[in-house]
């Protein structure tokens, strides 16, 4: 298992120190035994959840920059949020998720592997606490598989710093959808966004990253 996921590191170029992949790991196996009791994710199989939900989600750790706060938006059994909470202990990373079970998961996780700096939040990205008179805002805000461009660019805007940045985690289908929402995109006030390919170590299987910068 640690041979398969060190391997998957070195092919995308990432490197995390022993401490660190012990943890990651742990994390995933955790995931894979609460799974067969509630259903946090469709992957039942260790290999192939190394590398669609360990390593896909690591990926970011090359675009964080000097990002000190994340939001993580529909982040079901904590994904990208506790791979990348695991990875970079200096980060402060807030992951929601309106469903109850997920944010149990993620509080179990925060627990066992004593992650001071992630805060599971219950509830629905539009229900996310007002601090004083401003909404509380982060460098970044991602999503992975959450929801359409349209609805993520709604939900996150208000919630990204000025110079701060939106990432969208998209499949193949990437390209098509920020077409499809140029109109969308616009309206928002955000350029088109950076788009970054890759593919997975193992299938090959091909992944968008949609940049947006915030002004």
């Amino acid at each position: 298992m640690s041979a398969r996921f060190r391997v998957g590191l070195q092919g995308l170029g990432l490197v995390l120190a022993e401490a660190i992949i012990n943890k990651e790991l742990l994390f995933i196996e955790e995931l894979l035994r609460w799974n067969k009791k509630i259903n946090l994710t469709s992957i039942r199989e260790l290999d192939e959840a190394i590398e669609k939900h360990l390593l896909d989600s690591l990926v970011l750790l090359d675009h964080i920059g000097s990002a000190t706060t994340m939001l993580d938006i529909g982040s079901g059994g904590g994904l990208p949020s506790i791979p990348l909470a695991i990875a970079t202990p200096a980060l402060q990373v807030s992951s929601v998720d309106s469903v109850g079970k997920k944010i149990n998961f993620q509080k179990h996780i925060k627990r066992l592997l004593q992650l001071n700096n992630l805060s599971p939040l219950h509830m629905r990205i539009e229900d996310l606490d007002i601090e004083g008179d401003k909404e509380k805002t982060f460098d970044l805000v991602v999503s992975r598989a959450f929801s359409s461009i349209s609805t993520f660019l709604a939900c996150a805007t208000p919630r990204v710093r000025a110079g701060g940045r939106l990432i969208a985690m998209k499949g193949p289908e990437g390209e098509s959808e920020v077409m499809a929402a140029k109109q969308v995109i616009d309206d928002h006030g955000y350029a088109e966004p950076r788009m970054v390919d890759y593919c997975l170590p193992f299938t090959s299987a091909k992944r968008q990253l949609l940049i947006f910068e915030c002004k």
